[in-house]
């Protein structure tokens, strides 16, 4: 008796765990509103996808803004079995954002005179410029004046200061550090100015003896470049910790920027967990590394043109083979499509693009489309009437596009410019969010062989692309 007791309730155990794992569930439509795409990201979805994949897109019982990460394991490549791990954040190794100052710190003293700062280059390179003309300001016991952004670059933008940062705000958190005004006082306009081109890279020692002493003749300093002017490593930690404070805490986007980048982040987390690619594959960065693989004739000598004629571009007779050859150009779209496949990355998976007009437009993304139909950036996720304000400012439109890599769950610059590096050292701050950074000397021997026929995509190429950026910091050996 007491074994047909037993068998009887191990039968009627086995028969409710069948019934849990074969239960199935109702069709996503039957859910109500709030769990569904708002209207405008299910148009473009729609169109993306079609009906058949907007089935399976929403096919999970959770809000859609919530990051879920890749939606069914059978959309991966068959060589990738751990897919979720693609997404998470890499450890942190105990290394902890580090701004607080130290005991000895003390408030500013009286400042000795003003220091001027005309920032120069994109958005990145400006920030990183004004990063540095606190810390200098300190340096110097100056009062700091509202820099004045580059309007003469290759971008000729005529933005404000004010119209790209919050200015109170930059002014507010920095006032225990350095004292920061908008403009320069009325009764020091007739002022003899110093214009002075600080050294590249320089220490404390030449800030405190030479710059410090030009005060006993001039009560204005006017920096004429912001870029590199200060050294990254040996000066006190309480100038590293300034710099931090500044680029972290105290240079916050305006308002209206803050308010239409959460916006976008906010439509591309209505898709789930999303990948932002800086993808610079843009005239500019083309013309001035001189890189030209995969393009015709015509469009090499257009972009040798423009690099001869911008005299600021010292460097212009360039071998765009050796280049490759050598890791210094930016990934294709195609070529980033190949990459992120290997990785395991998924043909649905979102991905937003960081840029702005790719060279060449549609003949050069469609190898990056076909793969990954899921392409978003701010002009498709937001109107026409919404990106207005911000229209023919490249530094604004710069700044949007800043927000989202930075909000991004996994970050993959094509090129390691300003942006990549900013965005890369925000997400670190932040909680060393991922970070892909592609070894391109080592991938492009790669992307040749496949071009040649000598290798095929599949698992041997994924194998070889991970191994090769296991030992990249970013990524690590998670995969």
């Amino acid at each position: 008796m007491r074994k047909m007791l037993s068998c009887a309730i191990c039968t009627i155990a086995m028969m409710s765990l069948l019934s849990v794992h074969l239960h199935k569930f109702p069709h996503h439509s039957k859910l109500s509103d709030p769990y569904r795409l708002p209207n405008p990201q299910i148009e473009i979805r729609d169109k993306i996808l079609g009906k058949e994949q907007e089935q399976r897109w929403t096919r999970e019982f959770i809000p859609p803004n919530v990051s879920l990460g890749p939606l069914s394991s059978q959309q991966f490549p068959v060589w990738r079995p751990n897919c979720p791990i693609l997404w998470k954040p890499v450890t942190n190794r105990d290394y902890m954002p580090c701004t607080h100052p130290t005991p000895n710190y003390t408030a500013p003293p009286e400042p000795r005179g003003y220091l001027l700062a005309h920032t120069n280059g994109g958005l990145n390179q400006m920030r990183a410029g004004i990063c540095d003309m606190v810390a200098i300001a300190r340096i110097i016991n100056a009062t700091l004046v509202v820099p004045e952004l580059d309007k003469k670059s290759y971008w000729q933008d005529s933005s404000n200061f004010s119209d790209v940062f919050n200015e109170d705000h930059f002014i507010n958190v920095l006032a225990n550090d350095v004292k920061v005004i908008k403009k320069l006082p009325k009764e020091m306009g007739g002022a003899p100015i110093a214009i002075k081109y600080f050294k590249s890279w320089s220490g404390m020692d030449y800030y405190q003896e030479e710059i410090s002493s030009m005060w006993a003749d001039y009560k204005v300093i006017q920096a004429g470049k912001t870029d590199s002017r200060l050294a990254n490593n040996n000066l006190p930690a309480d100038i590293q910790k300034l710099r931090c404070r500044a680029c972290y805490e105290a240079l916050c986007f305006a308002p209206q920027i803050e308010a239409m980048g959460k916006l976008l982040v906010d439509r591309m987390r209505s898709y789930g967990t999303y990948i932002a690619l800086h993808l610079r594959y843009e005239k500019d960065i083309l013309a001035f590394t001189g890189c030209t693989h995969g393009l015709s004739s015509a469009e090499a000598d257009e972009l040798k043109e423009i690099r001869d004629s911008n005299d600021k571009w010292k460097v212009k007779d360039i071998d765009p083979r050796e280049q490759r050859s050598k890791g210094f150009c930016p990934l294709t779209p195609k070529e980033a499509a190949i990459f992120l496949s290997a990785l395991g990355y998924p043909s649905n998976t979102p991905i937003y693009i960081a840029a702005g007009d790719i060279y060449g437009g549609d003949s050069y993304m469609g190898d990056l489309r076909s793969r990954y139909p899921m392409l978003m950036s701010k002009e498709k996720l937001a109107s026409i009437e919404e990106l207005e304000p911000f229209a023919n400012h490249s530094t604004q439109l710069a700044a949007l596009d800043y927000i989202v890599s930075v909000e991004s769950d996994v970050f993959m610059p094509t090129y390691s410019g300003n942006m990549a590096r900013a965005v890369e050292g925000h997400r670190r701050f932040l909680g060393h969010r991922r970070t892909i950074s592609p070894d391109k000397k080592a991938l492009v021997r790669l992307f040749d062989k496949i071009e040649q026929g000598i290798k095929k995509e599949g698992k041997l190429l994924s194998d070889k692309v991970i191994e090769m950026h296991k030992k990249r910091y970013v990524f690590l050996s998670t995969l």
